[in-house]
């Protein structure tokens, strides 16, 4: 059973490279016999030109004599594959020779054609089988390309990703080590003044302050790791917005007034109903608060804003503090991810709390984004989640 032919949306451009010109004509008229005009042929008799056309480009295949002059066109074509983008190259001759055949086939040529034999069947189904061979190497080596580039991305990602395990973990040892020092101290204290109630209650004091900086810090070595297991949880119940943010505003107020900042609060007129595990959104608030307070500096500004929009809750925590880098924004919200270490970090703190407010804020099918107009031009964070205002009292 016959094949149709099928017109293409333009011909086929060939070039033929002979420096025979009854051998262009012959090429010309099998061609030409081709129904639908799908084949478009060009010609140049030199081994210069051809050279100078085919990395010129502008053709879709060529047809290159085995014969020219004092050279080859096995000499063109290898020239042709060092120099210019690959093109399928039919190489053609008068006499066909097994050796010559293998040779073409191993510089490069898609095909091997006797010019004796030559029908117009013969190659126009040549010149098919090369463009198709020609397109399936090439979105073959698009595909190697895409997945190496793909694999490159994956291995920088992870040696990134590496990078701030070991700085988490430097962090961490650092963290846990400061406390240990006031601690030993304390004792000491108690130890050698054990009769003196003044100084047995100041070594007690810094006992328990040291004691809540460590309990903080196992709690987020804790979620930490329900973080990278997924077994982060939150019981989800009816929760005023209000009583969320002063619950997070109770944990926080501390640390703003020790860093000497104005701190304003702005909630809706009417009371605001969310769908939320409590504690863990005021943990999400206060983590925001925190993170603003550690990096704005005395006499900056931290607000916080909560409005209800359509069917959501949009809360944004906002500082004149020294703001994120653009080439930070990406992955702020990544765990092990430091923005910035130059300020005082007195609060401690193992820096997962910004990983921390994003996942919990996914647990509450919502969503957190951060803005920031660069480095000391402050920041802020915006969290929206599904919420609704409570109907109004008649």
């Amino acid at each position: 059973m016959g094949t149709k032919h099928q017109p293409p949306d333009r011909p086929v451009r060939v070039l033929l490279i002979d420096d025979d010109r009854d051998d262009y004509l012959l090429t010309r008229e099998l061609l030409a016999e081709i129904p639908g005009g799908q084949f478009r042929l060009d010609h140049v008799p030199t081994y210069e030109e051809g050279l100078e056309a085919v990395c010129r480009g502008g053709h879709d295949v060529y047809l290159l004599d085995y014969r020219l002059g004092a050279r080859t066109g096995l000499d063109l074509l290898r020239e042709y594959q060092s120099r210019a983008a690959r093109v399928p190259v039919i190489v053609l001759t008068g006499k066909g020779e097994y050796a010559i055949d293998r040779e073409a086939m191993r510089a490069g040529a898609a095909d091997y054609l006797e010019k004796a034999g030559l029908s117009p069947t013969l190659l126009e189904r040549s010149i098919r089988y090369a463009l198709q061979q020609h397109r399936h190497e090439a979105e073959l080596e698009q595909k190697v390309r895409e997945r190496t580039e793909a694999l490159a991305r994956a291995n920088a990602a992870l040696r990134e990703e590496d990078r701030r395990k070991n700085d988490f973990i430097a962090m961490l040892a650092h963290e846990l080590r400061n406390p240990l020092a006031p601690i030993r101290n304390a004792i000491e204290i108690m130890r050698l003044t054990g009769n003196d109630p003044a100084a047995v209650e100041q070594g007690r004091a810094m006992l328990e302050r040291q004691v809540e900086q460590m309990v903080r810090l196992i709690d987020d070595l804790l979620d930490v790791s329900r973080i990278t297991t997924g077994k982060l949880r939150v019981q989800l119940e009816p929760v005023s917005l209000g009583a969320v943010v002063e619950a997070a505003v109770e944990i926080s107020r501390p640390a703003i007034e020790k860093a000497g900042l104005a701190f304003q609060v702005r909630l809706p007129d009417r009371p605001v109903l969310l769908r939320g595990d409590r504690v863990r959104l005021a943990q999400v608030f206060s983590n925001l608060l925190n993170n603003s307070a550690k990096y704005t500096p005395e006499g900056g500004i931290v607000s916080l804003t909560a409005e209800h929009v359509g069917a959501q809750v949009v809360v944004s925590v906002r500082d004149t503090g020294v703001g994120i880098p653009a080439d930070v924004l990406p992955n702020v919200f990544d765990l092990f991810t430091q923005v910035d270490r130059t300020l005082n970090r007195s609060q401690g703190g193992l820096g997962i709390g910004l990983a921390l407010v994003r996942r919990l804020v996914e647990l509450h099918a919502g969503t957190v984004s951060v803005h920031s107009d660069g480095a000391g031009r402050g920041a802020e964070f915006t969290i929206r989640l599904p919420g609704e205002v409570y109907p109004a009292v008649g």
